[in-house]
């Protein structure tokens, strides 16, 4: 299923406690990531898009670990600086791959204290068309992605350079963020709260669902702030 314009609107309407409710009623629990780590960087209005994943690992490398002037085996020094060129094309095709509507998905080292993300990245993507970024680990240059007002959600802000110590692996194949897994093209809903990973193959009668109950909260609320007991309300609407 292609996630239209008009359906990302649409589910842009909702809030992740309803997707997760109307998922967990449909026998799906493991979907969602707590904001409890990974939050917003700056916006907390909802965000919607299908996701561009890609992996990230440790490479074990850290400053001053390599000399250049050792009389060592000079194919191996070769062969590491091949590999990181080899690294950074995979990661530019990865940026460049961005389509319009794409959620950007980095997996990563669990713990990772490195800044994996920063404004320039964000820019890059988002003038390709790219809604939003779920980002596994820190974020660099934070106050510069919120000026520029690119929605991103990261585990927290750190000004540690990533090259020499993470890895570009691979893009385009499933990934796990906080144990849920998240395949490419999956729909990534994002809010102040929490992120909802939904199969693009649901998403029609998550959407149904979820307007149903999106009215009935709304209703619910308006008899309360009109002054009808809990009592009236719950056996009028059996929720609360």
């Amino acid at each position: 299923m292609t996630l239209t314009p008009e359906k990302r609107d649409r589910l842009e309407n909702l809030h992740s406690a309803l997707i997760n409710d109307i998922t967990d009623e449909m026998g799906i629990d493991d979907n969602v990531i707590p904001g409890t780590r990974i939050r917003p960087v700056w916006s907390k209005e909802p965000t919607v898009g299908t996701a561009h994943t890609a992996q990230r690992v440790d490479i074990g490398y850290a400053e001053g670990e390599w000399d250049p002037e050792d009389d060592g085996d000079d194919e191996d020094e070769d062969a590491t600086e091949d590999d990181r060129d080899a690294e950074d094309i995979d990661f530019f095709q990865y940026l460049e791959a961005t389509e319009e509507g794409d959620f950007v998905v980095m997996a990563a080292p669990k713990d990772t204290e490195v800044g994996l993300w920063g404004e320039l990245l964000s820019t890059i993507v988002q003038e390709n068309g790219a809604t939003g970024a779920l980002i596994d680990g820190p974020t660099r240059d934070s106050t510069m992605i919120e000026q520029h007002e690119f929605p991103v959600w990261s585990d927290g802000h750190s000004a540690i350079e990533s090259f020499g110590r993470v890895s570009f692996r691979e893009w385009d194949v499933p990934v796990e963020v906080h144990d849920v897994t998240i395949a490419p093209g999956d729909v990534i809903f994002a809010d102040y709260q929490s992120i909802a990973v939904i199969d693009p193959d649901i998403v029609d009668e998550v959407l149904e669902r979820g307007e149903e109950e999106l009215e009935q909260e709304n209703a619910v609320r308006s008899d309360i702030r009109d002054g009808d007991s809990v009592y009236e309300v719950w056996d009028r609407y059996g929720t609360l």
